[in-house]
């Protein structure tokens, strides 16, 4: 592909995310917890698609195409009072499952945070359903901060972060 063929797609990946972030403060204020639930999820699933299989492509091949401003309103780390509540009621072993869903989804290459978040999020939301989103982002920092993992960007903005395994000759 061209750059200016990528740049163009590039262009419209970015303005569907645009678009799409506006339903979350819709999506969040729903009424019914199920269909909130249900939502949140399609949601999720559909950022972390754009930002992973369609833009990152894009951004790898041409990381020019990457000029969005790193940090962009509140951290993707930052809970509300209910949030914390709910993360407050997590039990040890529930916090490991989700650290153990998160590597899993990672590589010895970088990807990025949006994706491996998104991933455990989806992955665990059955079993997990009030644990927010912004809890597997603090999760990688903490990953992250006890070597299980290595770091590029701005891991309180997913969407500017990238994450990897650690290399074998780093880890001697």
């Amino acid at each position: 592909m061209k750059q200016e063929e990528a740049a163009a797609i590039h262009a419209i990946y970015e303005r569907a995310l645009e678009v799409l972030s506006e339903a979350e403060p819709l999506i969040l204020g729903l009424p019914d917890e199920e269909e909130r639930r249900i939502a949140l999820r399609s949601y999720g699933q559909a950022m972390v698609e754009i930002l992973s299989s369609l833009r990152a492509p894009l951004v790898q091949e041409y990381p020019e195409l990457d000029t969005t401003e790193r940090t962009e309103g509140e951290p993707d780390t930052l809970l509300d009072a209910e949030e914390q509540e709910a993360v407050d009621r997590l039990k040890p072993e529930q916090i490991q499952c989700i650290d153990a869903q998160l590597l899993a989804d990672c590589a010895a290459g970088w990807r990025k945070s949006a994706r491996i978040v998104g991933s455990a999020w989806l992955a665990l939301s059955k079993e997990l359903p009030d644990v927010p989103v912004g809890y597997y982002a603090q999760r990688v920092i903490a990953l992250v901060e006890a070597g299980s993992l290595e770091a590029q960007g701005n891991l309180h903005y997913m969407r500017f972060s990238e994450v990897r395994l650690p290399s074998k000759a780093e880890s001697f």
